[in-house]
């Protein structure tokens, strides 16, 4: 993509097929003389912050600089759960089927749980349980050996086992302490769980 520079300004934009539909390009692209004789710029890309972190939406091709850049806004997601809320700001709740309201053809209603919307923390939290949970599986067979035969495990095994438990628990505390999106990002890039 490209943008058309004219009196310090942006004045169209788009693929040189789009912006020069009568002229040849050999391979498809504009030789260097004639991007500077049109003004052409290639669009360079403003920050975009990581999607698992952020909502990232796309914004106006402005000049920046001197530059033609493409904007983005990152707007980070929550950390915290949240009371799920309607347009008007009224609390959501959730709900379930009654097979006799609506005239006895059934219709869904309102229960006293309140909706929930899962922040990050929640959802990382699940998911290093996963991990964690994952991670000792293939030795779980072990511990139940021991537990109703009483055979011994391996020392690599305990000392393993003993890491990935571990590692949860620095995770989850980290995770809980977290005081932003930004410091979230880092526990969640930080993770070490053992090698088997």
């Amino acid at each position: 993509m490209y943008a058309q520079i004219k009196d310090g300004a942006i004045s169209g934009v788009g693929t040189l097929k789009q912006m020069f539909p009568q002229t040849s390009f050999p391979g498809g692209i504009a030789d260097a003389d004639f991007k500077t004789e049109n003004g052409l710029q290639d669009i360079v890309n403003a920050e975009q912050k990581d999607r698992k972190f952020y909502y990232v939406t796309q914004g106006d091709i402005t000049l920046v600089d001197g530059v033609a850049t493409q904007g983005f806004t990152n707007t980070a997601m929550a950390v915290e759960d949240v009371d799920a809320k309607d347009a008007d700001g009224n609390q959501l709740f959730v709900q379930v089927l009654d097979p006799a309201a609506n005239g006895g053809k059934g219709a869904m209603v309102d229960t006293s749980e309140k909706l929930i919307t899962r922040g990050l923390k929640y959802n990382f939290k699940n998911q290093i349980k996963s991990q964690s949970n994952s991670a000792l599986a293939n030795t779980d067979w072990m511990v139940i050996r021991k537990a109703e035969r009483e055979v011994s495990i391996p020392d690599a095994t305990v000392t393993y086992r003993a890491a990935v438990i571990t590692e949860y628990g620095r995770l989850k505390a980290a995770i809980t302490g977290a005081a932003d999106v930004d410091a979230l990002a880092v526990v969640m890039g930080a993770q070490n769980w053992p090698a088997e």
